[in-house]
């Protein structure tokens, strides 16, 4: 029979067998996560209201570059900065192809139209993608298809994202509409990666709630049994 405790995890280390991160700024990658995030699409609207469109396109990139730099220079992790590049470029495209500063944004309400639907349609065919990532994240959820506790977990996971996502599109879909490209920033901010940290936690909670580690399972042959995170104590959780 495969076993939860299968999987990784010390006990008591942080993301290891279900458990949150201490605090929302280590949920939405700290300080650091938040400015990254909100420093290009800040200088965006900034320029283009007071120089135009294609000034507020150039400095927003060399806003997110510069960030990457400054991350380099710092010898601090650098893969979120390059995704900011990344993201601030193709939605700085979009913009010039559109002629609006409302172009900025198209790409992160596709995207969040597209994730809410996915993860809709996951759940509609039985196949809730947060299974998949409790799975992913820790091997002992890895029959989260066999076991009832953790399959509702994995759905109500997965609404929680639905939700985070489909708020996402609704309002700033509205805010495109309506060509507010400043309330569209403010949107993107606050629903960017405070909200992704306030779900992370909801997420953490839900499946702590529903589907714990802290049952008892045998250990081996010799038919002991412990918390899983005892079981497989010193195993690396990665």
């Amino acid at each position: 029979m495969a076993s939860r405790a299968g999987g990784s995890g010390g006990s008591g280390g942080r993301g290891t067998g279900g458990e949150p991160p201490v605090t929302l700024a280590e949920a939405v990658g700290g300080p650091r996560g938040i400015i990254d995030s909100a420093i290009p699409t800040v200088a965006f609207v900034t320029v283009n209201a007071e120089a135009g469109l294609t000034a507020g396109i150039i400095v927003a990139i060399a806003a997110a570059a510069g960030l990457v730099v400054l991350r380099v220079v710092r010898h601090e992790p650098v893969q979120q900065a390059f995704s900011g590049l990344f993201a601030v470029g193709f939605a700085a495209f979009i913009a010039s192809r559109t002629g609006s500063a409302e172009g900025f944004f198209l790409p992160s309400i596709a995207k969040n139209a597209v994730c809410a639907v996915v993860g809709l349609g996951s759940v509609l065919v039985g196949r809730p993608v947060g299974g998949y990532v409790m799975a992913g994240f820790d091997q002992r959820y890895s029959n989260w298809r066999e076991t009832p506790s953790v399959r509702r977990a994995a759905v109500w996971a997965t609404f929680v994202w639905i939700a985070v996502f489909a708020a996402r599109f609704a309002i700033q879909g509205v805010l495109y509409l309506a060509g507010e490209s400043g309330w569209l920033a403010a949107a993107n901010i606050v629903l960017g990666l405070p909200l992704f940290g306030a779900a992370v936690l909801a997420t953490f909670a839900i499946v702590r709630r529903l589907a714990p580690l802290a049952e008892d399972e045998p250990s081996g042959e010799d038919g002991q049994t412990g918390e899983p995170g005892q079981l497989a104590a010193g195993i690396p959780n990665d």
